[in-house]
């Protein structure tokens, strides 16, 4: 017996109703939040979004397999924190000096970043948030952030989601 082609843009359903589609669109959003938490348990401190942009372009560009890509990366620590300290330790980490707004707790620095350094900067015990934007080869963008950012994209905003 010959089977008849489907025609683009049918999909197959199982045995339930559900389509194969519409499945395996939910195991790629589950996939999603997945990597999400392990960002998040890795580097609880780091914009996810940043670190999903390393790893991509990193691993997109082999010439950022080694240097990593161009971000301005901007640190923001805790009030009362050794400004000085705080310097001196992003530009230990980072090979950059940073230029340091908002009283001595926003640190913004141009350079090529890697995971390896991100983590570096996640792990210091002054710091709150970090964020990066991709610069390439331009130059830097200078501050475009605020405190608490990434962390207000994943609040719950009590719309009612349809997740069908």
């Amino acid at each position: 017996m010959v089977e008849s082609a489907k025609e683009p843009g049918t999909s197959e359903t199982d045995d339930s109703g559900i389509s194969k589609q519409l499945n395996e669109l939910k195991g790629l959003n589950i996939q999603k939040e997945k990597i999400d938490a392990s960002y998040r348990e890795v580097f609880p401190k780091v914009d996810p979004y940043f670190v999903h942009d390393i790893f991509l372009r990193m691993r997109e560009d082999p010439t950022y397999k080694d240097k990593g890509p161009m971000y301005t990366v901007e640190v923001f620590t805790k009030e009362g924190t050794d400004t000085e300290e705080s310097r001196r330790h992003i530009s230990r980490t980072t090979g950059m000096a940073p230029a340091i707004y908002d009283k001595g707790t926003h640190y913004v620095t141009h350079m090529r970043m890697t995971p390896e350094i991100l983590k570096k900067l996640n792990d210091f015990e002054h710091v709150l948030e970090i964020y990066g934007t991709y610069t390439g080869t331009d130059a830097s963008i200078g501050p475009a952030h605020d405190l608490g950012d990434f962390r207000k994209r994943y609040q719950d905003d009590g719309r009612q989601k349809n997740i069908s």
